[in-house]
């Protein structure tokens, strides 16, 4: 329960359609990304409104900080319109307004551009009347990787894993190393054949990151395409990914990309980058939400988000 003025509160975090956890999936893709249910209209997530649509005007004093975190709720009011972020990093713990509404970050429809739940935003703080808020709101790209469980043994991943987010997010593990260089790594806890790492970021860190811990030279990985995109993609590199081993995903969903080519040949290190950034630039990944069973309070059930 979020507390908003004296007597209102918004009620956040709560899917009153248990159903609708696979639209997830939903009107995403087909739009040039991941995105929750109901896009930008926060379809996906209900809450009670609170008086005059959010936070009244208040001074506020910037904090000269830069923080990134997950946008876990929309509320679509026109130009009253408001959101909550989770932290994931950047947040100094002895701030006082940390502990406020649940430790989320309120934001303002004219702070943030296309607002997405369930994408990775990087955003400048500020505090009020009312606690911490948002500013200069910026939705990061993303790609999605995923190989045969057990196989990440070979990468080379930061020793430190964390879930800041973890009143949303039940079945995901991030590595703050990697935030200092403006990448967030992800990785899915699901129990399926295939696990799923995501790295939210510009397109150069991203792939920097990814080469770093070994995904682009690992000789199973695959990246996470929906159909729409793999028409632009070699039928050769393309395969359909099973329930078993993705489950939860609509079909439309569970393709792979082959990075590193078909069986019998061999690409460079040069060619798989170059094929990630067409990926990004001719389709952006950005504002993309969870696979089908992320949100455990969004993952109620089922997998959330890719």
């Amino acid at each position: 329960l979020k507390h908003i003025g004296s007597n209102c509160s918004l009620h956040i975090g709560e899917f009153k359609e248990p159903s609708r956890w696979p639209m997830v999936w939903s009107s995403t893709w087909d739009e040039g990304g991941w995105q929750c249910a109901g896009g930008s209209g926060g379809g996906g997530w209900q809450s009670s409104s609170p008086a005059k649509g959010g936070w009244g005007p208040a001074p506020r004093q910037r904090l000269g900080l830069n923080a990134v975190g997950i946008l876990v709720e929309w509320q679509q009011k026109g130009p009253k319109s408001f959101g909550w972020i989770s932290p994931i990093y950047g947040i100094p713990e002895h701030l006082p307004e940390a502990q406020s509404h649940g430790g989320d970050v309120y934001v303002n429809a004219m702070d943030i551009s296309d607002p997405r739940p369930g994408s990775v935003i990087s955003f400048s703080l500020y505090i009020d009347g009312q606690g911490l808020g948002a500013e200069e709101c910026v939705s990061r790209s993303v790609l999605r990787f995923a190989m045969p469980m057990g196989s990440n043994a070979q990468l080379t991943l930061p020793m430190v894993e964390v879930n800041p987010c973890e009143a949303y997010l039940k079945s995901s593990v991030f590595y703050p190393e990697l935030e200092e260089r403006g990448v967030t790594l992800r990785k899915y806890l699901w129990e399926s054949p295939l696990t799923v790492f995501e790295l939210w970021g510009s397109v150069q860190d991203i792939l920097k990151a990814a080469e770093e811990i070994g995904l682009l030279a690992h000789p199973e990985v695959e990246v996470l395409t929906s159909r729409k995109m793999a028409k632009s993609i070699d039928p050769d590199l393309l395969r359909d990914i099973s329930e078993q081993e993705l489950p939860g995903v609509p079909p439309r969903f569970r393709v792979g990309f082959r990075l590193l080519g078909a069986a019998g040949t061999s690409v460079g290190p040069e060619e798989v980058r170059a094929r990630l950034v067409a990926l990004l630039v001719n389709e952006p990944l950005r504002d993309v939400a969870p696979l089908p069973a992320q949100y455990r309070r969004f993952e109620g059930g089922a997998p959330i988000t890719l």
